[in-house]
C-alpha cells in the first residue's frame, strides 16, 4: 500500500481507502451479517487502509455501527470519517439538527469523537445551509472547538458550489466528489481539483469506476441505458486500453492514481475479492503520461 499526503492535514493516508457505503451489505440487496462487515475492515487493515469513510445515510446508520463495531479495540492508527446530512429526516441544516444527528452518529460508531465530519452532498445544503447564521458550518466549528472533531470536510457533485465554499472558508481540509473525475469524465479536474489544490485541501474521489460501469456493472448499465450518453467513450477507451496491461477496472484505478493532485481513491468493495482487487493497485505503478493524454483527448 502507497500513502499520501491528505492536504493542510499533514495526515499519511492509504491511497485506497475504505469506503461504508457497500462493505456492510445493504439492505435493497440483503443484509448481510455483521461478521460480514467486521471481516471486511480486518481484511481492510491488514491490507494497509487506514482511514475508513462512512455516514447515517448508508443503510440509514448500519454501516456507521457495523464500522464502529469492527474498530472497536483495535490498537494500530488509523481514521475514521464520517458526516452530517439526511438524518434525522427531515434534515433542515440548523445548528441544532446537525448536532442531534452527529451525536447519534457517535452512538452508533461506539466513540467519542472522530477524525473527520464532513457535509454530505453540500447541495443538499446549499450556500446558506452551509454558511447562514445557526446553520451547518457554525455546528461544525462548535465540535471542532470541543475537541470532538478534529477536522471538517465537504462532499457533494455540484462542483462549482463545492470550489465557491472552498474559496469562501478555510475551515475545510478535505473534499469528496463522485462520477466526476474517472476513465470517461474529467469535470472535476477542471472545475473543482485546481482550487483544492492552491488550498491544500485533500481530494478525495469516491465511486472511481463511474458506478460500476467501467467493471462489474458495465453489462446491467448498457443495457438499462442509464449512462447511455457515455457509452460511445466507453467503447472508445476500451478500444484504447485493448493491449494495455491489466483490465478496465485497474486501468481506471491506476489513471486516477496517476494524477499527484489526488489524495485519495475511497473503494466501494462490497466484498473482500472487490476489496483484494483495488489495494493491488497500489504499488506505485503509474500510466505513462502519452496513454493519459490519449484517455483524456477520447473524454474532453
Amino acid at each position: 500500500m502507497q500513502y499520501r499526503r491528505f492536504g493542510k492535514t499533514n495526515w499519511q493516508i492509504s491511497e485506497i481507502s475504505l469506503g461504508g457505503s457497500w462493505f456492510y451489505g445493504r439492505p435493497e440487496y440483503g443484509l448481510l451479517p455483521v461478521a460480514h462487515g467486521v471481516g471486511m475492515v480486518e481484511l481492510a487493515l491488514e491490507l494497509g487502509i487506514n482511514y475508513f469513510d462512512t455516514a447515517p445515510l448508508y443503510g440509514q446508520g448500519r454501516s456507521e455501527k457495523v464500522l464502529g463495531h469492527a474498530l472497536k479495540g483495535v490498537t494500530e492508527p488509523y481514521y475514521l470519517a464520517t458526516k452530517v446530512g439526511y438524518f434525522p429526516s427531515p434534515y433542515d441544516y440548523t445548528r441544532d439538527t446537525v448536532w442531534r444527528g452527529f451525536e447519534a452518529s457517535l452512538q452508533r460508531l461506539q466513540r467519542d469523537s472522530v477524525d473527520l465530519v464532513q457535509i454530505h452532498e453540500a447541495e443538499q445544503a446549499g450556500w446558506d445551509g452551509i454558511f447562514g447564521k445557526g446553520r451547518t458550518l457554525e455546528a461544525l466549528l462548535e465540535m471542532q472547538e470541543q475537541g470532538i472533531v478534529k477536522h471538517i470536510g465537504l462532499t457533494g457533485s455540484d462542483l462549482e458550489l463545492m470550489r465557491d465554499v472552498l474559496r469562501e472558508s478555510d475551515a475545510f481540509v478535505s473534499v469528496i466528489t463522485f462520477l466526476k473525475y474517472d476513465l470517461l469524465v474529467q469535470t472535476a479536474k477542471e472545475v473543482l481539483i485546481p482550487t483544492a489544490t492552491v488550498r491544500d485541501v485533500a481530494v478525495i474521489l469516491a465511486s472511481p469506476l463511474h458506478f460500476g460501469l467501467l467493471g462489474s456493472k458495465r453489462e446491467a448499465w448498457m443495457k438499462s441505458g442509464r449512462f447511455a450518453d457515455l457509452n460511445p467513450k466507453l467503447e472508445k477507451v476500451e478500444a484504447l486500453l485493448e493491449d494495455e496491461p491489466g483490465d478496465i477496472p485497474d486501468l481506471g484505478l491506476r489513471y486516477l492514481l496517476s494524477d499527484p493532485q489526488v489524495s485519495m481513491i475511497l473503494t466501494g468493495a462490497a466484498n473482500t475479492t472487490e476489496l483484494e482487487t483495488s489495494t493491488a493497485v497500489s504499488d506505485g505503478r503509474h500510466l505513462s503520461p502519452e496513454l493519459i493524454a490519449r484517455i483524456n483527448a477520447i473524454s474532453s
